[in-house]
């Protein structure tokens, strides 16, 4: 055979794998979803999270931002009390709420990156109460919770990626596991995973620590020992995980929405994939929904009830572009770049 026919095969060979593995059909009913309120923030809303009553916002050089989700008023915090240098919100990137225990951690990114330690009780009177400090350079993601049925003294339990150990370390990334009484400068780190490649999302349950270390794709750990246990290669660029079940969930940058079974930790397995518009950064899920926030192209909504055929049900793109959507109550709340919190409710 000669080589202009080879080449020609390889190309049609080529083209026919790349169609198979990417699913962009369009969504099976757009209304599913619909507005219902748009809050403006000052900066650019990059992260949120919430409790029962508020929803906070990171808004990077905008500070923080608090919406009352009874009124859906909002308050603007650029400094927290009781004021100084050190309570300035200056860029504000990450949040991580404790509901019960009125504990706001916040990501700020001045000078030296650090987790302050916010009491919320009183919605105005935004407490500076403590911070952990060390190793927080980078930080890429945060998320801390609160500890159910604790047996020690310890009340709060929290997870945070950076690129820079604890002091005395190595640097190098990392995700560190803290444990927290509650008392001022009494947060601890308890372990840490630190690796070769850059980590920019994570997932704990409760035997596994998951990873994404972006163009190396996804890392599995034990997380007893902290031992690695193996890795899968995905397309794209990993940044967000979510595991439910046997299933992570990986937003994918250029290459969308991944699934991969994990039920056997030592052998993961790709699933499907769901390639959207934009770059898919993080993925949130809820009963049978995945929710992927995919920057320009919007933010998607597919049903996942079977993994190996995700079903787009809809694609919001009237948000602009999306930094981060959260399921909340019954309904998505999208953090966008250019209108701040856009609030959708399912119909």
């Amino acid at each position: 055979m000669s080589l202009k026919r080879l080449l020609i095969f390889a190309v049609i060979g080529l083209a026919l794998l790349t169609a198979c593995a990417k699913r962009s059909t369009g969504p099976t009913d757009s209304t599913v979803l619909s507005l219902f309120k748009e809050i403006p923030v000052v900066g650019n809303a990059v992260e949120i999270d919430g409790t029962d009553t508020e929803l906070y916002v990171a808004a990077d050089q905008g500070g923080l931002t608090v919406i009352n989700t009874n009124t859906w008023q909002s308050r603007w915090w650029t400094k927290l009390f009781p004021g100084g240098s050190g309570c300035n919100l200056i860029n504000i990137r990450r949040v991580s709420v404790v509901p019960e225990h009125d504990l706001l951690f916040i990501g700020e990114y001045d000078a030296a990156d650090n987790v302050y330690i916010v009491d919320v009780s009183d919605p105005d009177y935004l407490l500076m109460y403590d911070n952990i400090q060390g190793g927080t350079d980078k930080l890429q993601q945060i998320r801390f919770n609160a500890i159910n049925n604790p047996t020690g003294n310890d009340i709060i339990q929290g997870y945070y990626v950076s690129t820079k150990a604890v002091p005395g370390s190595i640097s190098r990334p990392t995700l560190t596991c803290w444990r927290y009484t509650g008392l001022v400068g009494d947060a601890r780190p308890i372990w840490q995973i630190g690796t070769t490649y850059q980590i920019h999302g994570f997932d704990v349950t409760d035997n596994l620590v998951v990873l994404t270390q972006q163009q190396r794709g996804l890392f599995i750990y034990e997380r007893r020992t902290q031992n690695k246990l193996s890795e899968i290669a995905l397309t794209g660029q990993a940044l967000d995980v979510k595991v439910s079940g046997d299933y992570a969930y990986v937003a994918c940058r250029q290459e969308g929405l991944q699934i991969v079974d994990i039920s056997d930790p030592a052998n993961p397995k790709f699933v499907s994939r769901f390639d959207t518009k934009g770059y898919a950064t993080s993925v949130e899920l809820k009963d049978n929904l995945a929710l992927v926030s995919s920057g320009s192209g919007g933010v998607y909504l597919f049903d996942v009830s079977n993994p190996a055929k995700p079903i787009l049900k809809e694609n919001i793109t009237s948000a602009g572009y999306s930094n981060k959507a959260i399921f909340y109550k019954y309904k998505v709340v999208v953090a966008a770049r250019d209108k701040g919190v856009v609030v959708y409710k399912f119909k």
